[in-house]
């Protein structure tokens, strides 16, 4: 069996997609031929092999929209042998180049999020995705919830599948190199220390973190990067917690893992749906570290247990987010508790193996009917 998967980028590109993408091509390459186009991030295509993975980086001409543009997509699909093409989406340039591509191949979709953002975009956009949805043999949703909140994916409900993003929980463990990297980081930033992860965009709702660290005295570093970045420096700045407020930048995965396990807790304190899921959430779990994310339509809320594995509050409210990071960073044994459970919740639901044997059922289902 050959499958042709579709993102806008792939590893090392980082953020939750991307990280999805590689977690799951990983564990499905030993299994079937399984082959990756995506975008590159200049004007050369280029095929690479990335852990046993077959990658191909198309030429891109920049961005529209946030939009990679790829005029080699049509070609690629047109000419790929492969048994089911694999789309990820929201992706409007391989969704219309499928569209144009010749008929009768096997479509499946991985639904990601609705477009939130782009609406005026969307008027044009989003019947073309319809009828893709009504083209896909298969949809796949990471939670219950972003079918019950897609206006979309309420159109296509008999045809949608609930299969959950997974990680590899063996690279999260806490090795001899990790935990000496863990002494280094609480010797620079202190005992207490809250963790951000991700990309420093507004949906992400970074400045309401920030905010909430008046109350605090505590370290909040923030790894990523973003276009917000400098904005939110500023606002730290005015706010007098230039000190508390600790930007890293881009980290590498062996020091974001032992950011993880030398944190308190994490927060994802996001303001938008566009945040469909929230993959660093696995990962605080995998280390077991609570999690304080907020209460938004979709994913998110479905992941994190609220009073379990860490807290829900509502969005754009700092003094809720304030209170909850004090109400764990007081209580150790409460952290360690939600920690617990929600190195319990991962392992039980939400690793790499669950997710691929999932995606494996759905291809041979298609593949046999």
């Amino acid at each position: 069996m050959k499958v042709l998967h579709i993102g806008k980028y792939y590893y090392p590109y980082r953020g939750g997609i991307e990280t999805f993408l590689y977690n799951l091509c990983t564990y499905l390459k030993d299994r079937i031929d399984v082959q990756v186009l995506a975008a590159n991030t200049h004007l050369k295509t280029v095929v690479d092999n990335v852990d046993g993975v077959k990658v191909t980086r198309a030429a891109c001409m920049g961005k529209l929209l946030s939009t990679p543009l790829c005029p080699s997509f049509p070609r690629y699909i047109r000419s790929s042998d492969a048994d089911i093409i694999h789309i990820h989406s929201p992706n409007p340039l391989p969704e219309i180049a499928f569209l144009l591509a010749d008929k009768g191949k096997r479509l499946v979709i991985s639904y990601h999020s609705d477009i939130v953002r782009q609406k005026k975009t969307g008027i044009f956009y989003l019947p073309l995705q319809r009828k893709l949805l009504g083209m896909a043999d298969k949809i796949v949703a990471a939670t219950p919830n972003h079918i019950r909140y897609s206006p979309m994916l309420s159109k296509f409900r008999e045809k949608c599948i609930v299969i959950p993003y997974g990680i590899d929980l063996s690279r999260y463990k806490k090795t001899s190199h990790i935990s000496g990297r863990i002494a280094e980081i609480k010797a620079i930033y202190g005992e207490h220390i809250i963790l951000f992860v991700g990309r420093l965009v507004n949906y992400k709702g970074v400045e309401y973190a920030i905010r909430a660290m008046q109350k605090i005295e505590a370290r909040l570093l923030i790894a990523g990067s973003g276009q917000e970045e400098a904005r939110l420096k500023n606002l730290a700045g005015r706010l007098g917690l230039t000190g508390r407020c600790i930007f890293l930048g881009e980290v590498s995965e062996e020091y974001l893992i032992s950011l993880y396990h030398a944190s308190d807790l994490l927060v994802l304190p996001s303001v938008e749906k566009t945040e469909a899921f929230g993959i660093a959430q696995l990962e605080a779990f995998a280390c077991k570290k609570p999690v304080i994310s907020t209460d938004l339509p979709s994913g998110v809320p479905y992941i994190n247990h609220d009073g379990k594995t860490g807290f829900v509050v509502k969005p754009r409210e700092p003094e809720a987010l304030s209170n909850a990071i004090l109400t764990l960073l007081s209580n150790k044994d409460l952290r360690d508790k939600m920690g617990e459970c929600g190195r319990a919740r991962v392992e039980n639901e939400f690793t790499s193996e669950k997710m691929g044997e999932g995606y494996l059922s759905i291809y041979k289902e298609i593949i046999e009917h």
